[in-house]
């Protein structure tokens, strides 16, 4: 029974909030404007700005639309801006009077044409200083009030401020190129520059807003972030993923399934090159699939289809949006007998400039015989062990191999968290219909993890085992680190790249985090070699520790002949 109970599941460093990642003390102050206190008239000037982002076709407009995603994050950004202008501005501005000009002042040919050179140019040097009071006063209070020293931040408001002004200014223009003649965008312009200039330096500098000491694995000589992460937090998850406590008892259904569903995302994080949280956190999967079975699809295989391209969601521009994951026999005119579970990526962050990218998840073996598609398919499906138990119940479904057998349900797996996020899709003939739901629902509350709760069960478990507040991003900056720790080539660093989703330039200027003395390190052992005739140093190997269940499960599997083989070289 030992090899059915977890390890005691300890917390010894305490709540999260004992490892804070910032100096400020206080609370977030909110002061957005929220769409219940928005006035009308200003709320249909929003809702056409969203759809100006993102309509395939809009009047008048010279830019191309975005994604909603990009929208949305601008029109967070101006609410809250907004909100400041009612709330903080000097002096304040009426909720009932608020409107976009009061954000990016307008002046159209018609106000123009009847002024002289002289009097035009006193008119934009009015509304230029107008928006630079503004510009200043925010930034001023988001630095000094709220303690945003991020110039990522300032970016951003800057950024969705262009975007409102080109709104704006859409009639006064004939070319994207045209905008920049206008005065105030000059003004944003200069404001944008010192914004990219600033988070130059910071790259550079490797600077951030939050203490990153505290989000970063500690490692002794020979180690790399990644196979701490791996051996200190994955492989501990996937221990926690047992049926029993340590004392024995069996643990609760939908507390297995947790600990199933933690390891998982833990492991397509650290065990394969981590995409996007937001990736992960919008995947879904098929919750029904043809009658008719696939001809490559064994008489006893598990299939988990990837619904038909006409039922799945797409763009104005008919390009598939959403992310699946799903089980096949052949892939990419690739047979596999036992089937691969594969994720198929189609909306992310950089696929106009990648493209869609189809991800075979690896099935790897552990020391105790078990392969991480078993954890998968525990948790899609829940887990069912034979064994005379008290209570015992026959089995009848799916599997046949397992029918008639007598045991129990140790987890529903995903179905214990009662998930209620299942949508219909219609086939274009209206024949058969095809629901889907979200792999990852929170456990709670059987809907789909926002951002912040997404990422937060990765701080929490993080910092339970290790005490560092690991976040889905922070295994992209450990995963690149570790590339040039071990000294990848070009071509595999190319591929790592990729298959994160963006450039190499990106991995080597934004996401590696190095020491100094690793980035030294090449060149005096080269110096070393070539110039002094001096061979560098032997040092270990920049990977985790060896593992010694691991381990001791590979002598396992030795036959006798080998063992005594083994024996006989150890005593030489």
């Amino acid at each position: 029974m030992k090899h059915q109970c977890c390890p005691v599941i300890k917390n010894p460093y305490g709540l999260i909030s004992n490892t804070p990642l910032t100096q400020r003390r206080r609370q977030y102050l909110k002061y957005t404007l929220t769409s219940k206190d928005t006035p009308a008239p200003l709320q249909k000037e929003l809702d056409d700005f969203y759809r100006y982002l993102t309509e395939p076709e809009w009047p008048l407009r010279v830019i191309d639309p975005i994604k909603e995603s990009s929208a949305l994050e601008y029109i967070k950004d101006i609410r809250l801006i907004l909100g400041w202008c009612c709330q903080y501005r000097t002096p304040p501005i009426s909720i009932a009077q608020l409107r976009l000009s009061h954000l990016i002042p307008l002046v159209t040919q018609e106000d123009l044409e009847h002024l002289t050179s002289s009097q035009q140019a006193k008119l934009w040097k009015q509304h230029k200083q107008t928006l630079e009071t503004l510009l200043c006063s925010y930034f001023r209070f988001s630095r000094e009030v709220i303690q945003s020293k991020s110039p990522r931040t300032k970016r951003n408001k800057i950024a969705a401020l262009l975007a409102v002004a080109k709104f704006l200014y859409m009639s006064e223009v004939e070319e994207d190129a045209d905008y920049a003649q206008i005065p105030v965008f000059k003004v944003l312009k200069n404001h944008w520059g010192a914004a990219v200039k600033d988070i130059s330096e910071w790259v550079n500098n490797r600077q951030s807003v939050s203490d990153f000491e505290k989000k970063w694995p500690d490692t002794e000589e020979g180690e790399t972030a990644l196979g701490v992460v791996r051996s200190k937090i994955v492989e501990p998850l996937r221990l926690e993923c047992r049926p029993r406590n340590s004392e024995g008892r069996f643990r609760r259904g939908s507390v297995i399934a947790i600990s199933y569903q933690y390891y998982i995302k833990w492991s397509l994080m650290a065990d394969i090159p981590p995409r996007r949280q937001q990736e992960y956190r919008s995947t879904r999967m098929a919750l029904t699939c043809p009658v008719k079975r696939p001809y490559d699809v064994p008489q006893n295989g598990l299939y988990h289809p990837l619904p038909p391209s006409e039922v799945r969601e797409k763009g104005w521009d008919g390009i598939l949006k959403d992310n699946y994951l799903h089980k096949t026999y052949s892939h990419q005119k690739k047979h596999y007998p036992e089937g691969v579970w594969v994720l198929d990526i189609q909306n992310y962050k950089t696929r106009s400039t990648h493209s869609a990218q189809s991800i075979v998840i690896p099935n790897r073996q552990f020391s105790d015989g078990s392969c991480f598609y078993d954890y998968l398919e525990r948790y899609l499906y829940g887990w069912w062990m034979v064994a005379g138990y008290k209570n015992s119940i026959a089995y009848d479904w799916w599997q046949t191999e397992l029918l008639g057998s007598r045991g129990r349900w140790m987890t529903l797996g995903r179905a214990e968290f009662n998930p209620g996020d299942a949508c219909c899709l219609p086939t274009s003939n209206h024949s058969a219909l095809w629901s889907w739901g979200y792999v990852f629902v929170l456990p709670e509350l059987g809907t789909l993890a926002d951002g912040p709760s997404f990422g937060g069960s990765f701080e929490k478990t993080a910092h339970r085992l290790i005490g560092k507040r690991i976040t889905p991003h922070t295994m992209r900056y450990i995963w690149a680190t570790w590339a040039y720790q071990v000294r990848l080539n070009d071509a595999q660093l190319r591929s790592l790249a990729y298959a994160m989703g963006h450039t190499v330039e990106t991995l080597r200027g934004m996401y590696e985090r190095c020491t100094p003395e690793e980035k030294r390190r090449p060149i005096e052992e080269a110096i070393s070699e070539l110039l002094f005739d001096q061979p560098p140093p032997v040092e270990p190997q920049m990977e985790a520790r060896p593992n010694w269940e691991t381990l001791l499960g590979d002598l396992q599997k030795l036959s006798s002949t080998e063992r005594e083989q083994l024996i006989a070289a150890l005593l030489k």
